[in-house]
């Protein structure tokens, strides 16, 4: 792929599904390294303008650049590009008859072709990056929620992405899990990940995010540093949205 600071560029990303139209222009750069958390109420796009980025959804105009690649164009490889995008969502989506590290392995060997040896060895290094070398021959329903959910990071992060997009990573866990998920997330922050995040968690947006923005209607009604979208919002919408949710 093209060496370029941009990671991933939207430009006037619109997405309707019959006649209902879930975005509208959206336009949201993010450079690499960048962490970018997309806040907003439910219903207001964030999930869909995520899944468009790698095609999970369809976008109905405009178009999409990952690292200077457009990947809205008719000639696009869907599976090559997953390669680089990797994606968390707030449903775990492991498979419920393979162990964790089985879990881990399964996409490197059937979209990278790694060898098992190769595969084996990554997974183990990526558990225990997330803290799970020891649940490794665990089934996920010997795991609780959020150590699964670290399993769905490692699964990810064993792709090599370029770029990890999480859909509300820590929305399905009770509120004593999320802060095991949040720390991985925050280390991989640290390590310099690319990473767009949609969350709820207020916290993890004022002291880990570069740059806030705040999605209602399927627009963007504002985008700036933590600081200045927590304690200086410019819309009234914003800021009623923030002392609600705070």
């Amino acid at each position: 792929m093209a060496e370029t600071d941009s990671m991933v560029s939207i430009r006037h990303l619109s997405k309707s599904f019959g006649d209902t139209t879930v975005l509208r222009d959206v336009n949201i750069e993010v450079k690499r390294g960048e962490v970018v958390v997309v806040l907003g109420p439910s219903g207001s796009g964030k999930s869909t303008m995520l899944r468009c980025v790698n095609l999970l959804e369809k976008p109905t105009g405009g178009h999409i650049f990952i690292e200077g690649e457009e990947i809205t164009g008719t000639r696009t490889n869907v599976d090559k590009l997953r390669e680089h995008v990797g994606m968390v969502f707030q449903q775990f989506n492991l498979f419920p008859h393979l162990t964790a590290k089985k879990n881990v392995m399964l996409a490197q060997r059937h979209v990278l072709k790694r060898d098992k040896a190769e595969a084996e060895r990554i997974a183990l290094e990526n558990l225990d990056r997330v803290g799970l070398a020891d649940r490794a021959d665990f089934l996920p329903s010997q795991l609780s929620g959020g150590q699964q959910q670290r399993v769905a990071i490692a699964r990810a992060l064993a792709m090599d992405p370029h770029v990890m997009l999480f859909d509300e990573p820590t929305s399905a866990l009770d509120p004593e899990l999320v802060r095991g998920v949040l720390d991985v997330m925050v280390q991989l922050a640290k390590a310099g990940m690319t990473m767009v995040v949609v969350t709820h968690e207020m916290s993890f947006a004022r002291d880990v995010a570069d740059r806030v923005i705040f999605m209602e209607n399927g627009v963007i009604v504002e985008e700036g540093a933590p600081e200045q979208v927590f304690d200086h919002p410019k819309s009234q919408r914003t800021a009623d949205f923030i002392g609600h949710i705070a």
